[in-house]
């Protein structure tokens, strides 16, 4: 199967469940906070685990892949989930699972972030400080168009497909909804970026909402590690229409789909429904 990163849609899955169940809820207890995995801001975990207690949720955020625990003092807690991160809601009588990294005590449930291969991080923001400014447009966001996305792509002889995997130009997209978009929009992965025309930056940004949505509806895409905060699996891996070893033809010519490296990373098209 394949690995992959969670991208926006998973992230934003667990983020929308948990801010049902988590918001005005006060932490009772950090039960454990593994220093290895806090890697963002200047702030320990002995620190972090000092602070939270008696803290409310006010809401949760998710900016590209990563989500944010706002508190009531109106700061952040990060978490990443990095490849196989899973950030679970479960009653506290739940025995610890092996890589369990943190444990938030909420009183009869537990908030726990689980990682075997530790690429995810945790991190704290304080406050007034912006999260993570380096990142690029939200793609579901009104700002995300196909003027600004254009302007963005202005001169880039870079390959489309790797120009959309940049985190500082378009936040929360991965391989899987990159080709899913370009499929869509009928753009070739490898093609330079700034060579679109209006006409494909239309398309491509309709697709790209259109694909996103779509994902989030169905709860995310789930091939090895990816569950919800419930931990059950997306079912998004049905209805994708490019991306994924198992689907070996064009679902709208039938010719065979394309698998290459570009960038160091590998691209799922069809060389003729995508020109």
């Amino acid at each position: 199967m394949c690995n992959v990163m969670p991208e926006l849609p998973e992230v934003e899955t667990i983020r929308m469940f948990l801010n049902e169940v988590l918001m005005g809820k006060k932490v009772q207890q950090v039960r454990h906070l593994d220093s290895r995995m806090v890697k963002k801001g200047h702030v320990s975990s002995e620190e972090i685990s000092r602070r939270l207690p008696g803290h409310m949720v006010k809401s949760l955020k998710r900016r590209g892949k990563f989500l944010f625990l706002e508190w009531d003092t109106r700061e952040h807690l990060l978490l990443h989930l990095g490849m196989s991160g899973r950030l679970l809601w479960v009653f506290e009588d739940e025995p610890w699972a092996v890589h369990t990294h943190m444990i938030l005590d909420f009183g009869g449930h537990h908030l726990r972030l689980i990682d075997p291969r530790r690429f995810g991080r945790i991190g704290w923001i304080e406050k007034g400080e912006e999260l993570l400014p380096h990142l690029g447009i939200e793609p579901l966001s009104r700002k995300l168009t196909a003027r600004e996305l254009a302007r963005r792509l202005e001169g880039r002889t870079a390959p489309i497909k790797s120009l959309l995997l940049n985190q500082s130009i378009v936040a929360g997209l991965g391989n899987i909804y990159v080709d899913e978009s370009l499929f869509r929009a009928r753009i070739l992965p490898h093609r330079a970026g700034g060579s679109l025309s209006e006409q494909d930056t239309k398309r491509l940004v309709r697709a790209i909402h259109t694909v996103l949505k779509e994902a989030i509806i169905h709860g995310g895409t789930s091939f090895s590690d990816y569950v919800d905060a419930l931990g059950h699996p997306g079912k998004n891996q049905d209805y994708l229409q490019i991306y994924g070893r198992n689907i070996t033809h064009c679902p709208v010519c039938t010719k065979p789909v394309v698998s290459q490296v570009i960038q160091g990373r590998t691209a799922h098209f069809c060389q003729y429904c995508q020109r």
